[in-house]
């Protein structure tokens, strides 16, 4: 596993700082990979059903309209999961960060 909580912040391990730290550090993580690649797949799917309707290959349109859509709906909610699951993890450093402090009355 590549987070480490240390002092009630989540690091990753990859970057050794904490998470969204900066702009475009979800990118890096490494759990992101199945997503980027299944929405590349769509791109390329794309260009091949474009190529096909415009060849008029009307079968290999709709087998290719079909997979394209399946990539890009499957990588849209591998993305929404993996920031579903950073902001649980920052929401649970940020709970256990403050239930270490002390409170005084």
């Amino acid at each position: 596993m590549s987070e480490r909580q240390r002092g009630g912040v989540v690091h990753d391990m990859t970057s050794r700082e904490p998470y969204h730290s900066k702009p475009g550090e979800s990118l890096a993580d490494t759990y992101n990979i199945p997503g980027i690649v299944l929405f590349l797949g769509g791109v390329v799917g794309l260009a091949c059903t474009l190529t096909a309707a415009g060849y008029g290959f009307a079968g290999w349109v709709a087998i290719g309209a079909s997979a394209t859509a399946l990539l890009f709906i499957v990588s849209v909610a591998l993305f929404l999961l993996e920031h579903e699951r950073l902001r649980r993890l920052a929401q649970r450093a940020q709970q256990s960060s403050t239930a270490r402090k002390p409170t005084w009355s």
